[in-house]
């Protein structure tokens, strides 16, 4: 009797084990499963984008307006320059627009001169200007005064042209109306050999024309 006794007393305490070890999980059980998450919410901005459209197109005397680009395309001024003296003048004129499509401004400016050749453009001189309106005539008259210069007022080698280059402002957009006309006056220098008659010469301007 006393061996059952005995048996009998040492359960209790391991059962008080047992039981705070149950008592402990279902306290952190508890403790886990009544953890909230916090409520969210977001806010969101959206951008569209488009580039801007620039073009430009040119007409001359004997061409009708587009885009005369690149040089192989290039518009032809027409001086009528088929029997040069030295000293007499020369004249032709190209206009220059944006594009319909066009929805930014710009500038025009004449920035280089290419294909050059032949044996007469050593001694060819020419000066330029834009006129005060497009329907301005493009004559010895465009010089006088106070014109906006190109080149010039001296006259200068054919080949070359000035720097900085002298822009002039285009809108957008252009369409069927003209917005800048330039006028060209060419010459053979005064004093040219007489080694130079019967030759020729040829030369390609380009205006670069810029988005601002």
């Amino acid at each position: 009797m006393s061996a059952v006794n005995h048996r009998a007393a040492a359960n209790p305490p391991r059962l008080r084990k047992i039981r705070a070890v149950l008592a402990g999980a279902l306290v952190l059980g508890f403790g886990t499963t009544s953890t909230l998450a916090s409520w969210t919410d977001g806010e969101y901005g959206a951008g569209s984008f488009a580039a801007s459209i620039f073009g430009t197109e040119s007409q001359t005397a004997s061409s009708s307006w587009a885009s005369h680009t690149p040089a192989a395309s290039s518009a032809m001024l027409v001086f009528n320059a088929t029997a040069m003296s030295p000293a007499v003048s020369y004249y032709a004129w190209i206009d220059i627009r944006t594009t319909s499509t066009t929805t930014t401004s710009g500038t025009v400016a004449l920035s280089n001169s290419s294909n050059d050749s032949g044996a007469l453009l050593p001694v060819l001189q020419y000066r330029a200007v834009r006129t005060a309106a497009t329907n301005t005539t493009c004559a010895a008259a465009a010089f006088t005064g106070s014109p906006v210069w190109i080149v010039g007022p001296s006259y200068t080698s054919i080949t070359s042209v000035p720097t900085p280059a002298v822009s002039s402002p285009v809108t957008a957009p252009g369409g069927t109306t003209p917005q800048l006309r330039f006028c060209f006056e060419t010459r053979i220098q005064s004093g040219a050999s007489n080694t130079y008659q019967g030759t020729t010469g040829s030369v390609t301007w380009q205006f670069t024309t810029t988005s601002t």
